[in-house]
C-alpha cells in the first residue's frame, strides 16, 4: 500500500492509497466520521455540534453503492469493496487510467450537458439547506470581519438574499463537487467521465454543480480567470439542454442564478483577488 501524495484538510478524508498488486492498481480512500477531523476540537461548540449532527460524511459510499444510473458518458469507478468500519469506511476503487488531455471548451460543454442529465434524473424536492450548512458552520462570520474589500463586505451582507432566492429555484440531485478535477477522463474512454468524489447527495439548486465546474482550474491556477466568462455562457446554455434531454424545462435564467449564486456563496470568500472580483460580480446588483 502506497501513501498518495495528497494531505486530507478536508472532514471526510482521512486518507488516500494506492493499493499495487503485479497487473494492477487499486485506489484507496478512507472516509472518516468528522468526529474523528483533527480539527474539530478548534471550532466553536455550536459549529462543532451541528457538524457532527449533520455533515453527510458517508455520501460517496452510500452514492456508490446506490445503483443510480448516470447518463451515458458518465460513469462511477469501479467498486471492488467498501468495508464500513463503524466511523470509518474504506473505499476500494478503481484506479482510473486518465488521458493527458486538455479541457477545452468541448470538454465543458460535454461534461455540462451530463451534469444537467444527471439532474434531469433527480430532479425535484425540497430545498436541502446544504448551503446554508455552509456558511452557518464554517466560521465565516470572523472571516466577514476581516474582509479588506468592499465588494466581498457587501457580498456578505447579501447573502441571506442569495440564500432566500436560491430556495426558490428548482431544486435536483447533483454530483456536488463536480469541478473538472472530479470528473475524470478515462484513457479507453476520452470523451466520457469517471465522476469522483461525490459528496452532498441532497437536492440542491438548479445549476449548482455548474459553479465548481466553472471554477475549479481556475482555482488551481490551470486555467486563466479571464477565460472564464466564455466558458460560464456555453456551460449553462448546454447544462439547460441537459435537462431537457431528460424532459424537464428550466429557464435558462434559473440555471444561470442558481450556477452564479451558489458559486458565489460557496467560492468568493476563499478566492485569490482576481477570482474573487469576478465572481462577486455575477450577483452584483
Amino acid at each position: 500500500m502506497v501513501p498518495i501524495d495528497f494531505v486530507p484538510i478536508a472532514p471526510a478524508t482521512a486518507a488516500v492509497y494506492r493499493v499495487v498488486e503485479p497487473g494492477r492498481s487499486v485506489f484507496v480512500k478512507i472516509l472518516r466520521s468528522p468526529k474523528l477531523w483533527p480539527m474539530l476540537a478548534g471550532l466553536p461548540e455550536h459549529v462543532r455540534d451541528r457538524l457532527l449532527a449533520e455533515f453527510p460524511w458517508r455520501d460517496e459510499a452510500d452514492f456508490l453503492l446506490s445503483g443510480f444510473a448516470l447518463p451515458p458518458g458518465l460513469r462511477m469507478p469501479e467498486v471492488i469493496r467498501i468495508d464500513d468500519l463503524g466511523d470509518r469506511v474504506a473505499l476500494w476503487l478503481e484506479d482510473v487510467a486518465c488521458a493527458d488531455v486538455r479541457w477545452d471548451l468541448p470538454r465543458f460543454v460535454r461534461a455540462a450537458r451530463l451534469l444537467g442529465r444527471w439532474a434531469g434524473r433527480r430532479f425535484g424536492g425540497a430545498p436541502s439547506g446544504a448551503l446554508r450548512f455552509l456558511i452557518e458552520s464554517r466560521p465565516h462570520s470572523e472571516a466577514f470581519q476581516r474582509l479588506e474589500s468592499g465588494e466581498l463586505r457587501a457580498l456578505a451582507a447579501r447573502l441571506p438574499e442569495l440564500l432566500d432566492r436560491l430556495d426558490r429555484l428548482p431544486h435536483a440531485g447533483a454530483h456536488g463537487d463536480a469541478c473538472p478535477q472530479n470528473l475524470l477522463v478515462p484513457l479507453d474512454d476520452p470523451d466520457s467521465f469517471v465522476v469522483i468524489d461525490v459528496t452532498w447527495q441532497c437536492p440542491h439548486p438548479i445549476g449548482f454543480d455548474l459553479g465548481q465546474l466553472l471554477v475549479g482550474l481556475a482555482h488551481d491556477g490551470t486555467l486563466p480567470v479571464c477565460a472564464l466568462p466564455e466558458i460560464r455562457e456555453a456551460i449553462i446554455d448546454a447544462y439547460v439542454e441537459g435537462l431537457a434531454d431528460e424532459g424537464e424545462r428550466v429557464p435558462v435564467n434559473e440555471v444561470a442564478f442558481g450556477c452564479d449564486a451558489s458559486l458565489v456563496i460557496r467560492s468568493a470568500f476563499d478566492s485569490g483577488p482576481e477570482l474573487a472580483r469576478y465572481l462577486t460580480g455575477l450577483v452584483r446588483g
